[in-house]
């Protein structure tokens, strides 16, 4: 057996700071060809100021709580999400169902691959926080691969 091509894995790690804008959806990064997103965290550098409940998700153009479900926008300063698998978005876990087809639960994936170029992660609010924004360390981190 003979190998045509060999290609290399690069790691990838990015730290992207967003403050919020309401409900408007907001480009963290292009997704490069080639790309794996294996996990994404979020951790709150300052909450956002709200009455009631707001979340924010954090995803892709495919799905915008691909990455991260639901956190807490009003979490406290140094609150991090997607470090356990119910905070994590559809893309990053798959939900099982026993053999008996009783019990589910849900467990962690491989991650998303881009083979091609023209996505982005985003972030998004589910509501207009009341008094003020916040402010949120996104962490993107997976492979990168020659194409």
């Amino acid at each position: 057996m003979s190998i045509a091509m060999r290609m290399s894995a690069y790691p990838l790690a990015e730290v992207i700071e967003v403050t919020s804008e309401g409900t408007a959806s907001i480009d963290l990064m292009d997704i490069p060809a080639g790309t794996l997103i294996e996990k994404v965290l979020s951790r709150t550098k300052t909450a956002a100021v709200h009455s009631g409940a707001v979340t924010f998700t954090v995803g892709d153009d495919d799905n915008s709580a691909a990455f991260l479900a639901a956190a807490d926008a009003t979490a406290a300063a140094s609150t991090i999400y997607g470090d356990i698998v119910a905070e994590q978005g559809t893309s990053m876990k798959e939900t099982v169902t026993d053999s008996a087809g009783t019990n589910t639960h849900s467990q962690p994936v491989a991650g998303k691959l881009y083979s091609t170029a023209g996505k982005e992660v985003k972030f998004k609010m589910n509501a207009v926080p009341a008094t003020s924004e916040g402010v949120y360390q996104v962490m993107v981190i997976g492979k990168r691969y020659d194409v």
